[in-house]
């Protein structure tokens, strides 16, 4: 009885360990991406519509390469939502559609904010 216990123990201890790493790393991922998206948005209210598709396009293959190293371990839709929206904002920009690259932008904020809500250790989440 005691050896089970103490198993049990030493697994939720660790499950607990392997949840907190993980949550660091969807933390650090959506730290970055909004520091990002918040430098485009800038960028674009400057009018300064070339550096933000250098910055958009600057993004959009970071992610590609980021995200996977946490898909692993959250929801692919939300990264992949994530994902088609940087698409659509690079598409924009390409095309010189200013307006429609803020939306994409202030969209892009609302997912990776989603990121990070399906990650969070809440009885939502849980259930």
């Amino acid at each position: 009885m005691r050896k089970k216990i103490i198993t049990m123990a030493a697994t939720l201890l660790l499950l607990g360990l392997l949840s907190a790493v993980e949550q660091m790393a969807v933390k650090r991922l959506t730290d970055d991406a909004m520091a990002r998206t918040q430098e485009i948005l800038s960028l674009l209210a400057q009018n300064q519509t070339a550096r933000g598709l250098e910055r958009a396009r600057e993004m959009d293959t970071w992610w590609d390469g980021e995200a996977p190293r946490v898909e692993t371990i959250i929801n692919h839709e939300a990264t992949d939502d994530v994902r088609f929206t940087l698409s659509r904002l690079v598409a924009a920009l390409e095309m010189g559609d200013r307006d429609g690259a803020f939306v994409y932008a202030r969209e892009l904020e609302g997912g990776i904010e989603h990121v990070l809500e399906r990650q969070e250790l809440s009885w939502q989440n849980l259930l």
